[in-house]
């Protein structure tokens, strides 16, 4: 009896209907995955797609697609798919976006969390917000993370986006 329950287990395993995949436990809506998306809105998804699946309150206007309600945007190509998705902790007349990455980064991270986290970036920046931004003569720093797929900008050091991009 236990050799055949030790074999059916094996090959259960073998055939890939083992245990399931590790999922990092989380209070926050959505985890969000580099180089792919978040549930229900990834990136090359079409925008009929992501209004069915993600929410039909999303606004296409001039290649994006808003939905301040949810802390969430989206940038479309000519083809109406998917380029990159804006996932907003500190934009003006945005709800704070509740989901962390992978790795744990969310709206209480600081630079020195996502460093620890994704190493080095493959590009950092700094710069002032100009009086035309969305917070004028905020600091601003960003990591990008090309390879893996994501990016992070701070205004005066707090995290207000997570940007999730193709990798290149």
């Amino acid at each position: 009896m236990f050799r055949a329950l030790f074999v059916s287990v094996l090959f259960l395993s073998l055939a890939g209907c083992g245990l399931p995949k590790y999922q990092p436990k989380t209070d926050h809506a959505f985890i969000i995955h580099p180089g792919v998306g978040i549930k229900n809105l990834s990136l090359n998804d079409s925008i009929q797609h992501a209004k069915s699946h993600f929410s039909s309150e999303f606004v296409a206007k001039e290649g994006y697609l808003f939905l301040p309600r949810e802390g969430v945007d989206a940038s479309y190509g000519a083809d109406g798919r998917i380029r990159a998705i804006f996932l907003y902790y500190k934009l003006p007349g945005y709800t704070i976006f509740d989901g962390v990455t992978d790795k744990g980064i969310g709206k209480d991270s600081t630079i020195k969390d996502v460093l620890e986290a994704y190493g080095p970036p493959s590009r950092e920046g700094e710069s002032i917000i100009s009086e035309f931004g969305s917070v004028p003569g905020a600091h601003e720093h960003s990591l990008t993370y090309a390879p893996q797929g994501i990016e992070f900008t701070f205004w005066d050091s707090k995290l207000a986006d997570i940007r999730v991009i193709r990798p290149h």
